[in-house]
């Protein structure tokens, strides 16, 4: 709401005078409704709300006088009358009425107005206004009737339409008080953009230190799963390994010993490479007494020729002795020699197994030869860098979903820091450098929009979107064009 005092001072202050139809209504119809609730005049008690209606609000006459001008002169003196006696009333209503037709202050009081005030209302207003009381008009009632008879109430909506039209006329701030206003204004929405922007920094930042969080809980929890694995690897395999070569050494040592005889075609592969092993000399059964004579022979000598040219006969096949029959010394002192031969075999046969790389084969009923199943090979480690990727990615594309959703509530601020951090978690995700393209173009900055567009088509350059983003380049080149000519 503005006041009548308000209305003065700002005309007043502009060198301006209200005009008469504006000033004639106004003082009608403060003049009625105070009339009306024979109230008593002041210029900050009129008041014209936001729609143009009119109001007098009630005086107090024990609080301290405002506006010392709407006092009578009556009341300077020893003998003053109550503020609130109908011709000092009807003085007050004078002062107002004179302001509002003339634009200036009202004479003291005791001063009689000059010709400044004219006009049929003007005399009205001149009445008021005499010094002496008895000259003055007597009520408000009285004045209400003088004032309506030259200025007839207006219909109601004429009324409220003038009256709201003086009042968004003086309300309005002058030209530089406007514009300083207007950019108090655009400050203010500035720093609540700034807020904003300050406020889903934050959440962002959470977001993003709630993600890394949740990636070092994969890591590391990753990175336990696999040192399990590969202490159960470590345990098994080794143990797997050693069990092998183990029963491989005890099989061909029991096999260079004697103990285990294997036919010659289950024999296992790395006995088939190896040298054959000399057949140890039969042991000499020593002959009965009686046929020790004729069981002797003599061998020839060593140097003669025919010794050296024929060959040496293979030795007979002894014949099994009696079970009462005693060894020979010769036969006794055979014997540990064969069996360091068999050692000697045996150790042999037992390098080679340990340096084959196929396990102990062990025969079958068709009679071939099956190699032992080999060592089951370690699973390859997981890589971590993998699951580090799809954790960014899916962070990615979830601050894209974010800055899509800002450009849809049409606040392209918050779109572009989203977009940025998406391609912060992943450089090379396309549709964060479009997004970022059509948040520029909100903003108007169409070379930045133009440099987006053209990496998201180098990226996606078949597109279902494609066609449609090189016409909105060739637009914002056109205008960006314009705008540097201008």
């Amino acid at each position: 709401m503005i006041t009548t005092h308000e209305i003065l001072e700002k005309s007043r202050a502009a060198g301006q005078r209200l005009p008469y139809n504006e000033a004639a209504v106004l003082f009608a119809g403060a003049v009625r409704l105070a009339a009306a609730s024979d109230s008593t005049l002041r210029g900050r008690l009129v008041r014209i709300d936001d729609a143009g209606g009119l109001h007098v609000e009630g005086f107090d006459e024990q609080a301290p006088e405002a506006e010392p001008a709407y006092l009578a002169p009556e009341l300077l003196s020893a003998d003053a009358p109550d503020k609130n006696d109908p011709k000092v009333q009807v003085y007050a209503a004078g002062v107002l009425g004179y302001e509002l037709l003339t634009g200036r202050l009202a004479p003291p009081p005791g001063q009689a107005p000059g010709p400044e005030l004219t006009g049929p209302l003007g005399d009205v207003v001149r009445r008021a206004l005499a010094v002496d009381r008895r000259e003055r008009i007597e009520d408000l009632r009285e004045l209400h009737e003088e004032v309506e008879e030259i200025q007839p109430r207006p219909p109601a909506e004429g009324e409220r339409n003038i009256l709201s039209a003086l009042r968004n006329r003086l309300s309005r701030p002058p030209p530089e008080k406007e514009a300083l206003a207007k950019l108090i204004d655009k400050l203010h929405q500035l720093e609540a953009q700034v807020a904003q922007l300050g406020k889903a920094q934050a959440r962002l930042e959470a977001s993003q230190r709630e993600s890394s969080e949740t990636i070092e809980r994969f890591e590391v929890g990753q990175t336990r799963v696999d040192r399990a694995g590969r202490r159960r690897q470590s345990v098994v395999a080794p143990a797997m390994a050693v069990a092998a070569f183990t029963a491989a050494a005890i099989l061909a040592a029991a096999w260079a010993f004697g103990l285990l005889a294997i036919p010659a075609r289950l024999a296992p592969p790395f006995a088939t490479n190896a040298p054959p092993r000399p057949a140890p000399e039969p042991a000499e059964v020593a002959p009965p007494a009686r046929d020790a004579a004729v069981a002797e022979t003599k061998p020839a000598p060593s140097g003669s020729k025919r010794a050296a040219a024929e060959p040496t006969p293979a030795p007979a096949e002894p014949k099994p002795a009696p079970a009462e029959a005693t060894p020979s010394p010769e036969a006794t002192a055979a014997t540990p020699a064969t069996a360091e031969a068999g050692a000697d075999a045996g150790s042999e046969a037992a390098a080679d197994n340990a340096n084959a790389d196929a396990g102990l084969a062990v025969g079958t009923d068709a009679g071939t030869a099956q190699p032992a199943a080999a060592p089951i090979a370690p699973p390859p480690p997981r890589r971590q860098a993998s699951s580090r990727a799809a954790m960014l990615h899916a962070l990615a594309l979830s601050q894209v979903r974010r800055g899509e959703d800002a450009l849809e509530q049409g606040n392209a601020g918050e779109a572009l820091a989203s977009f940025r951090a998406a391609l912060e978690n992943e450089p090379t995700i396309a549709v964060a450098f479009r997004g970022l393209g059509m948040a520029y173009a909100m903003q108007g900055h169409d070379s930045e929009a133009v440099q987006a567009y053209d990496k998201y088509l180098r990226l996606m350059p078949n597109a279902l979107d494609a066609p449609g983003i090189r016409r909105s380049m060739l637009d914002l080149k056109a205008r960006a064009n314009a705008g540097a000519k201008k």
